[in-house]
């Protein structure tokens, strides 16, 4: 993966440097930088000053702000002022500031509007607001990120959360002033503060709905996306929606979906601030300056979702000047064409590739699983190749989400289709080829060769694949400068007679903690950290350990006729825990188990499958937490034809 660090001096020293603007100035567009949260309490002064030389080469993009996330306070004031820990910042802060502004770079600090730190043990600036702005101010600081932690509200009698926090916020940002940023976040969603933030003063206001910091994984992305779509009608220019910081480089996502979260951030005018160190963040992801333009176009506008139909997203921003920004996000698990009307003759440049081309009204493209395309859209006669849409693979139905399945050793059929959806001018020698994994066979079966292709016309092909040995693979088609890539799992079906699940391989899974356990129960850690399956003093050798909700999938290939298993919770957490156990044969649940609790023997589980293609081992969350939800499927079979 390519660093910031080795892009730089290839792809950023031919930037102009721009001024470094005053805070307020920088309000009128989301703020960028980085931020110190993954280093926790090991941040240091030396940290920061390495942090603030591999950010700098990014300043030309609008990354200013090098933010030190808690953990910097001293545990006690000094004469009543804040002091930084002597320890983690032995030069001081007005010294760190000095050497972030030689850099061309802005300084950010954090402090809680309650009566502690939300780490690191320092005070808050509960009744303390003048001073502690005063000081921050002295030292050089331009961002403050104003923190909910540690909340007296026994000093509120009869306030309710959100009037506690209208009453805490406004003093420290007028305290501040207007040439330092605000970013206001109380992302504890009872305090609404989207209704009221930019009232506030508030440069930045957290759109969670829940107090915690975002997680490095595509699902917890896209729940925060989704719920600051919900508040796009609040933001604008001045102050804005902050859904939390960038993943990219942190290694818990694809770089797909580390452009995707880049892709939906730019679209809703929200601050780019880096978690990973500025040196890990793929240069691929966060040093794209049109993408980067998008979202910090002057308008201000947040994008909004003009089509969506729950797995595909089109969204829309206008652009100063009369452009407009386009998005398809395609949310699911496979390859799909997400398509939308722009209404008369466009001009369209793909802002990840760069590729220019033109369109009498429609814009689709194949988006990849997990994938978001990002358009400039101008109305424009301009003589453009027309926009092509190239598939492999398609979807067999609106919401199908699972890899087009073959057996090793029989061959079964992939196909391509080319669209001239543009439809601006005629496609002349239309020609598809295919690279599949070693040792596949992948044969047309239709012409792969068409002279032309007017307007509105479709190419398909058929195309004969035989994969030898069971994975998930990728086979890649080719048109032009363009591919297309269908991603193939390749199952083998159980045996004939009954077998244990455990000793079949699953097509995927997912666990609560730690991952799904072969013939030990759920350790929540590392595989194979768990103990023998045990429920109501009863040991079983075989089946299947897991944390609920778990989700775990088989190949039947249509030949299977029953699974049958002992459900339960697993001793090793007492009487506490509760969960349901499902079966499911392709689309359909054809068993539950009822909720089952810590304090009861297992219940045997018979489930029919007969012609399922795919069967799930579901545990759903008994409706409490999900603590000590150690759900065991023991002794679990598949009897098959």
């Amino acid at each position: 993966m390519r660093t910031i660090k080795a892009a730089a001096a290839a792809a950023l020293l031919s930037l102009p440097f721009l001024p470094l603007p005053s805070a307020a100035e920088a309000a009128t567009t989301p703020p960028m930088g980085w931020s110190s949260r993954s280093l926790g309490c090991s941040v240091s002064e030396q940290s920061v000053r390495q942090a603030a030389d591999a950010l700098a080469p990014l300043a030309p993009l609008g990354y200013r702000y090098v933010i030190i996330d808690d953990c910097w306070l001293a545990a006690q004031r000094a004469g009543g002022a804040l002091a930084p820990d002597a320890a983690r910042f032995p030069g001081g802060i007005a010294a760190l500031a000095g050497y972030v502004h030689g850099k061309g770079l802005k300084l950010g600090l954090s402090l809680s509007a309650g009566t502690k730190a939300c780490s690191g043990g320092g005070p808050g600036s509960y009744k303390s607001e003048a001073a502690d702005a005063a000081q921050v101010r002295a030292w050089g600081v331009d961002y403050v990120k104003y923190d909910w932690c540690s909340i007296p509200t026994a000093d509120f009698p009869g306030k309710n959360v959100q009037q506690i926090a209208q009453a805490l916020y406004p003093p420290m940002r007028q305290a501040l002033g207007p040439d330092v940023v605000f970013a206001m976040n109380n992302e504890d969603g009872s305090t609404v503060p989207w209704l009221w933030g930019k009232d506030a003063g508030a440069t930045t206001w957290r759109t969670n709905v829940y107090n915690r910091p975002i997680a490095d994984s595509y699902a917890t992305m896209v729940d925060l996306w989704e719920t600051n779509q919900l508040r796009a009608e609040y933001a604008g220019r001045g102050s804005w929606a902050d859904p939390d910081l960038i993943q990219a480089g942190r290694g818990g996502m694809t770089e797909t979906e580390y452009r995707t979260q880049f892709t939906l951030w730019a679209m809703g005018a929200a601050p780019l601030i880096l978690q990973a160190a500025p040196a890990q963040a793929p240069a691929s992801v966060v040093a794209n300056p049109k993408v980067i333009a998008v979202d910090q176009d002057p308008l201000g506008a947040h994008g909004t979702l003009v089509e969506s139909d729950g797995w595909y997203h089109v969204l829309a921003k206008p652009l100063a000047g009369g452009d407009r920004a386009v998005a398809l996000f395609n949310e699911s698990d496979r390859a799909a064409v997400v398509s939308t009307r722009l209404g008369g003759r466009h001009r369209v440049e793909d802002l990840w590739s760069g590729a220019v081309t033109s369109t009498t009204d429609e814009l689709a493209a194949q988006v990849p699983a997990h994938a978001a395309l990002l358009y400039r859209v101008s109305e424009s006669r301009e003589q453009a190749p027309p926009v092509v849409t190239f598939e492999a693979d398609p979807p067999r139905f609106l919401g199908d989400d699972r890899p087009s399945t073959l057996e090793p050793g029989v061959t079964g059929e992939l196909v391509t289709r080319v669209t001239n959806t543009g439809a601006t001018a005629r496609l002349r020698d239309v020609e598809v080829t295919a690279q599949a994994p070693e040792g596949w066979r992948v044969e047309a079966r239709t012409p792969a060769r068409t002279s032309r292709l007017d307007g509105g016309e479709s190419f398909t092909v058929t195309w004969a694949v035989t994969a030898p040995a069971p994975g998930t693979y990728e086979v890649t088609f080719r048109y032009g400068d363009r591919t297309a890539t269908a991603v193939v799992l390749v199952a083998k079906a159980p045996g004939s007679g009954r077998t244990y699940l455990s000793d079949l391989a699953w097509t995927r899974a997912t666990n609560y903690f730690g991952p799904v356990e072969k013939d030990t129960s759920n350790g929540e850690r590392a595989a194979g950290d768990g103990r023998p399956l045990t429920i109501e003093g009863v040991t079983y050798a075989k089946g299947l350990g897991t944390h609920a909700p778990a989700d775990i999938e088989f190949y039947a290939g249509g030949r299977c006729t029953a699974v049958e298993f002992q459900a339960g919770i697993d001793d090793e957490v007492g009487a506490a825990g509760s969960a349901g156990f499902e079966v499911w044969a392709d689309g359909g649940r054809v068993a539950y188990s009822g909720l089952l609790t810590g304090a009861m023997p297992a219940r045997k589980v018979t489930a029919p499958i007969e012609g399922a293609r795919f069967v799930r081992l579901v545990a759903t969350n008994g409706g409490d937490n999900a603590t000590s939800d150690h759900a065991d499927f023991a002794d679990a079979t598949i009897t098959c034809k």
